[in-house]
């Protein structure tokens, strides 16, 4: 079979789209179809494999755009729909695959010059419902092309249905369960007898970095042997350096985006702290999970469908920094608890690990490919 991909999410960028296009497509490739990856910006291909990288189509020029408490990605350019439509043209693909179709640019062009099946990923949960609403009014009849809808979780299914329609197939995010544990090695200047707390994550105003950063700074000096360790880069990350107090300055480490060593660093780590407030998933929550991290993390339906609180994880209000001060401190003086949450998490993830999540993607197109024949662009 032979697949297109079309994502404005790609490395060098982090993120669950990032993460599920590229570990989709690898599996995709260890099982004999072929596959083109269409993404905006430059040939850099940090991250990438060169089975991925010599896949990679680039349409544009990827800039960042800030919306819904986070730090998007929009291509610009000029004749991008002439461009789009030749590659479609040339590609003559079975089916096609696009991320977060609802969004610009690169999804929503080629969900209008597609003659061929397609599917959309929908990864997003929103909490700026009007402006939403008239947006998606604009753009529905684009979106109604599509042959089939998937969402990443129960509650993104039920909300995107509110302005897009139905029916939705959830196919979750996935992980790639041993990579996590399998030749990660302790960090040598972070290995010295001090509680690591870790946050790995994009740097966005919606992810309780900045919740993080003032509950640690009260943890700080009653417990002074600990450190804070944040994985992530992007535009916002100045601002949450400046949340820093000073006199803690020297026990925070922002340690860039990682990339290869984000495992080393959970390696490193004591306790994992995510707490958005709001997402459709928690792909970064399965992560931790893979590496047997001690977790805090937001007490929202995605993260409660990946884990129990108490049993495989604190869940909290994201909020709330009085409850993240009470979960560090329980973490900080309990081994046994880490150790504890650690275990469970590892045991409940194998059922997110990419071979099956890749197997339900097979099977939804198989579905759609055997009830539908092309169309003309623009139908």
């Amino acid at each position: 079979m032979k697949i297109g991909i079309v994502t404005e999410y790609f490395f060098p960028t982090i993120g669950g789209i990032t993460e599920n296009v590229h570990h989709t497509a690898m599996e995709l490739l260890r099982r004999g179809h072929e596959i083109r990856l269409i993404t905006g910006g430059t040939s850099e291909s940090r991250g990438v494999g060169q089975e991925i990288s010599d896949r990679i189509i680039h349409i544009g020029k990827s800039i960042p755009t800030f919306f819904n408490g986070s730090c998007g990605r929009i291509s610009t350019g000029f004749d991008l729909s002439k461009r789009m439509r030749g590659i479609l043209e040339a590609e003559q693909f079975d089916i096609l695959h696009l991320h977060s179709p609802h969004f610009p640019t690169l999804p929503l062009i080629a969900a209008m010059q597609s003659s061929c099946p397609m599917v959309g990923t929908f990864h997003t949960c929103m909490n700026v419902k009007p402006l939403y609403m008239w947006y998606v009014k604009k753009i529905r009849p684009v979106v109604d092309r599509l042959d089939g809808k998937i969402a990443v979780s129960k509650i993104c299914a039920e909300e995107s249905a509110q302005y897009v329609g139905g029916p939705f197939e959830i196919i979750p995010n996935g992980v790639d369960v041993g990579w996590w544990t399998n030749g990660a090695k302790k960090i040598g200047k972070f290995d010295d007898g001090k509680i690591n707390i870790l946050f790995i994550g994009r740097p966005d105003t919606r992810n309780g970095l900045d919740i993080l950063i003032r509950a640690f700074s009260n943890i700080h000096r009653r417990f002074r042997k600990t450190r804070l360790i944040v994985v992530g880069d992007g535009p916002l990350l100045f601002y949450f350096k400046s949340l820093v107090p000073d006199e803690i300055s020297d026990s925070v480490f922002f340690e860039g985006s990682a990339l290869e060593a984000r495992r080393d660093y959970m390696k490193s780590s004591h306790i994992m702290c995510f707490t958005p407030e709001i997402a459709s998933f928690g792909i970064t929550i399965l992560e931790g999970m893979s590496a047997g991290m001690p977790l805090i993390a937001s007490d929202i339906e995605p993260f409660a469908e990946l884990v129990t609180n108490e049993e495989s994880a604190l869940l909290i209000n994201p909020k709330s920094v009085d409850e993240m001060e009470r979960a560090l401190t329980r973490l900080i003086n309990d081994d046994e608890l880490r150790t504890s949450l650690g275990a469970w998490a590892s045991r409940r993830v194998d059922r997110y690990d990419w071979k099956r999540v890749t197997d339900m993607h097979l099977e939804y197109y198989s579905r759609i490919l055997n009830g539908r024949g092309k169309k003309e662009p623009g139908e």
